[in-house]
């Protein structure tokens, strides 16, 4: 942090003592400042369950392997603006993050969500699955890059409580 109370602290750090720091920067116009881009950029991947987030459920993605059409979930912040994000290839948020908490929800909209292994990134995290074929579809080509023409099924926004996800 560059001012206030909380100068020389890294974001992480005031985030950790003090979450509502950030919604005073925001009610306060301070919307530009270095440190709530970086905290709206950084926080929300690094602790996802603390967060609102909006969701698309999206439908018409093509597998990989089968080339059959799935649905898929994609994650935005609802601080961020995404001007253009249903005309240009879509960027969603929680790229290889996204928490185990989050497959009853992608479940209950059928999306299928599991954790496997990723050669691309040499992790295991939790991707979508196609369910005609049990193949995983990397978060390079979902959420990351994509490049086909899906169509939105439904919006809406989420909240984690009580240990579950709730539409808001």
């Amino acid at each position: 942090m560059s001012f206030g109370k909380y100068k020389g602290q890294s974001i992480e750090e005031v985030y950790l003592k003090n979450p509502s720091y950030f919604t005073w920067m925001k009610d306060n116009g301070m919307t530009d400042k270095d440190e709530y881009i970086n905290f709206i950029e950084v926080i929300p991947q690094q602790y996802p369950e603390s967060f609102e987030w909006d969701i698309e459920i999206r439908d018409g993605y093509v597998c990989w392997k089968c080339k059959q059409k799935m649905k898929i979930m994609l994650m935005f912040k609802p601080e961020k603006d995404y001007t253009g994000k249903d005309v240009i290839p879509i960027i969603s948020e929680c790229s290889y993050v996204k928490p185990a908490s989050i497959i009853p929800l992608a479940k209950k909209y059928g999306v299928q969500l599991e954790k496997r292994y990723s050669k691309f990134v040499n992790i295991k995290y939790i991707m979508h699955i196609c369910p005609h074929c049990n193949m995983h579809q990397g978060d390079n080509f979902i959420v990351e890059d994509n490049h086909q023409i899906t169509q939105k099924l439904k919006q809406f926004r989420i909240r984690f409580k009580n240990g579950e996800w709730i539409t808001i």
